[in-house]
């Protein structure tokens, strides 16, 4: 009765270890997630301990370096071919001959680019350090949407961690991501191009996420529609926690008894191919390593990295409105402009 229903993702609940509850998360974002990983939700910054079933729990994590929650339904990303074209339009925004009356706009934005930082042709790579009282922060821009920028963080992050063990907190739009730590980055132009390499993507992609948790999370899916698990009969329907308790243990099953089973590779192939876009990602890259990368040091935040900061302000709890933080940021950076 079940084979071939529609599924969709599910919320899941956040609750303290000791048992008071904080709010609901997106399982496409937490399931990524790595136990002791810090993130923010509700204006606190709190670490992962586990995820059971459809309930996650947390304890509040003393670390000022958090992860930034995304949500599928507020983000609409840019597809490859948009992109394509909009790291075109920039590349020539500076141009005496352009036309179009939002490059004009933005002019001013563009040349203050231009001069305290880089405007990327469609050749050229652009990674911004910038340090500041918050900390030391890196900016790199790939233009290839928010989904995707999220996965390239988290892989940066991954790699850099190999060279030196930092904590970061991490936020991006559409244009690129940021990362902040409290100490340097162990970045310059002797390792910048074996950081954004290509060899071992993958890899790599897998161990700096949860690749486990979150094809176990797809598996519930797949065991829907296969009908391995039941999700519903006349008259009563299982939850979702019933339904990731029996899928969870059919999972853990055919990972230690039956690897290659073709419902378990659906799993993980379904991971890589939708949550971390693995085409795009490599597509990215492989244009990446042709590119010249260039290493910026800037003195402020510059017109591009701006928003990424911005965004990343609202996820933060203070008792400054959002409003007067980012003129606070604006009068400091214009300050040093």
């Amino acid at each position: 009765m079940n084979i071939g229903v529609i599924v969709s993702d599910a919320m899941l609940m956040v609750k303290y270890m000791s048992g008071g509850y904080i709010g609901m998360i997106e399982e496409f974002f937490i399931s990524k997630l790595k136990p002791k990983s810090s993130f923010v939700l509700a204006g606190r910054v709190l670490e992962l301990v586990k995820i059971k079933d459809m309930t996650v729990f947390v304890k509040r994590s003393t670390s000022k370096k958090a992860i930034t929650p995304s949500w599928m339904g507020g983000t609409l990303p840019l597809t490859s071919h948009l992109s394509h074209f909009l790291r075109i339009k920039l590349a020539d925004a500076l141009s005496p001959k352009i036309r179009e009356r939002e490059l004009k706009f933005l002019h001013p934005l563009i040349s203050r680019q231009s001069s305290h930082s880089h405007i990327p042709k469609a050749d050229e790579f652009l990674v911004e350090l910038i340090d500041t009282k918050e900390g030391h922060h890196l900016f790199m821009y790939p233009f290839e949407g928010r989904l995707v920028h999220e996965v390239i963080s988290a892989l940066i992050a991954h790699r850099l961690s190999k060279i030196k063990p930092l904590t970061y907190t991490i936020a991006m739009n559409d244009y690129g991501f940021e990362l902040l730590s409290d100490q340097p980055f162990p970045l310059d132009d002797s390792n910048i191009n074996s950081i954004l390499s290509k060899e071992n993507l993958m890899d790599d992609v897998a161990a700096s996420i949860n690749a486990s948790e979150m094809a176990s999370r797809k598996f519930r899916d797949i065991a829907v529609i296969a009908g391995l698990v039941v999700q519903s009969r006349p008259g009563s329907r299982q939850n979702n926690k019933s339904l990731q308790s029996s899928s969870g243990l059919i999972f853990r099953v055919l990972e230690d008894n039956e690897p290659n089973n073709l419902l378990l590779r659906q799993a993980y192939t379904e991971v890589f191919n939708q949550q971390l876009e693995e085409v795009r990602l490599q597509a990215a890259f492989k244009r990446i390593s042709k590119s010249k990368i260039v290493l910026k040091r800037a003195k402020a935040f510059t017109p591009l990295s701006f928003p990424i900061k911005a965004d990343s302000l609202r996820n933060s709890m203070s008792y400054e409105s959002l409003e007067k933080r980012i003129q606070r940021i604006q009068k400091q950076t214009l300050k040093i402009g």
